[in-house]
């Protein structure tokens, strides 16, 4: 199968990989895989991750802003989408791109759309609570609304998505988790993996990105009541979420008990997790959140490592009581001194994880393309 895929963002770049990198990395083993390359200039500074997939070139202007990119670029784009399905004989794209997805609707190809969370909301959350911000929430929901009915197949992450595709008119839809890479993330010492860190004591771990939709408010608001550290991994992309958090924990007097790494790579990132006694999941109430269930759970649980979540359904629908839950910062509190007193249950966790490895997803989205090919 040629499969020509348009992804959200830089392919090799951008420094926190999403489920599409490590899907088509693996079914690129088996198949023809072409990535359409967005070489965004934000990200050019940033250490490149290696890939099976082919890479294509889709740049002509070159600006800083992403969003602006893809606007610049949508021309070209059209173009260069129906020149790579003619040239490689694609017979079948996977798209999760708003714009570009727009484009490839003009290439006669069969899509399947990967609808990986609540698309308005994500992108209207980088200009929070402005008129500009309403006004991206609008084009982007009614353009995703078009990519949608005209794709041959969608997938999303959450049977909740589900239920919101089938309210806008979407009919085949496939259910396909997020998931992990439980060979690269592996239980390491927690002792050894502390002291390499600098770190001691019970110390509460963040893995993400630091954007608007996180709710590290609510754990810094807890600090000054736990005997804790707050291991924060992940970069700022567009905003400065991360800024805000810092200014937070000054003023509560918890500064010295916050660490900032900033961007560590994925295959490095078992050290990190390994050093936590809880990984948290902490997330602000939103459609984008409640209805989507990201991957770093999955990097917790293939750590070994108990995860602490914000009280989202989809989550509690997918995993149950086999994590956490808190609802305000006492629940929080409360939740974290429940989890310290537990025996440790590394196993337990790692075998949930090892049940949602990207292997065993990629052959689930493997027949969907293959079904779409041939439809």
């Amino acid at each position: 199968m040629k499969v020509l895929v348009i992804p959200t963002t830089d392919w090799i770049r951008h420094p926190v990989p999403n489920r599409l990198n490590f899907i088509f990395d693996i079914l690129a083993e088996r198949h023809e895989v072409y990535v359409l390359h967005f070489d965004l200039k934000r990200f050019r500074n940033m250490e490149e991750r290696g890939t099976n997939c082919r890479l294509l070139g889709a740049s002509w202007i070159e600006v800083f802003d992403p969003s602006l990119y893809y606007i610049l670029n949508f021309p070209y784009h059209i173009w260069k989408i129906r020149r790579i399905v003619k040239e490689k004989g694609i017979e079948v794209i996977l798209s999760t791109n708003v714009l570009p997805s727009l484009a490839a609707n003009l290439s006669r190809k069969p899509i399947v759309f990967d609808y990986l969370d609540h698309l308005e909301e994500s992108a209207s959350i980088y200009y929070p609570g402005s008129a500009l911000g309403e006004i991206v929430k609008y084009v982007v929901g009614q353009i995703t609304r078009f990519n949608l009915r005209h794709a041959r197949s969608v997938i999303t992450v959450t049977r909740e998505l589900r239920e919101y595709l089938l309210g806008v008119g979407v009919k085949d839809i496939a259910v396909i988790p997020n998931g992990v890479d439980s060979r690269a993330l592996q239980p390491l010492s927690m002792s050894e993996s502390k002291s390499s860190l600098g770190l001691r004591g019970t110390v509460l771990g963040y893995v993400g990105s630091l954007e608007h939709w996180v709710d590290l408010e609510m754990v810094i608001a807890a600090l000054p009541h736990l005997n804790a550290t707050l291991l924060v991994v992940g970069p700022g992309l567009f905003t400065d979420y991360g800024e805000g958090i810092k200014r937070m924990a000054e003023d509560l007097g918890v500064a010295e008990r916050v660490v900032f790494t900033g961007a560590v790579p994925y295959n490095e990132l078992s050290r990190y997790i390994s050093a936590m006694d809880i990984g948290l999941n902490p997330l602000k109430m939103m459609k984008k959140n409640e209805y989507a269930a990201g991957g770093k759970v999955f990097n917790y649980l293939a750590c070994g490592r108990p995860v602490l979540s914000s009280r989202m359904v989809s989550l509690e629908r997918l995993l149950g009581d086999k994590i956490y839950y808190y609802d305000d910062v006492e629940s929080f509190i409360e939740q974290v001194g429940r989890i310290m007193m537990m025996r440790r249950a590394t196993e337990r966790f790692r075998s949930l994880a090892e049940r949602y490895d990207w292997r065993v997803i990629s052959s689930d989205y493997e027949k969907v393309l293959l079904n779409a090919a041939l439809k």
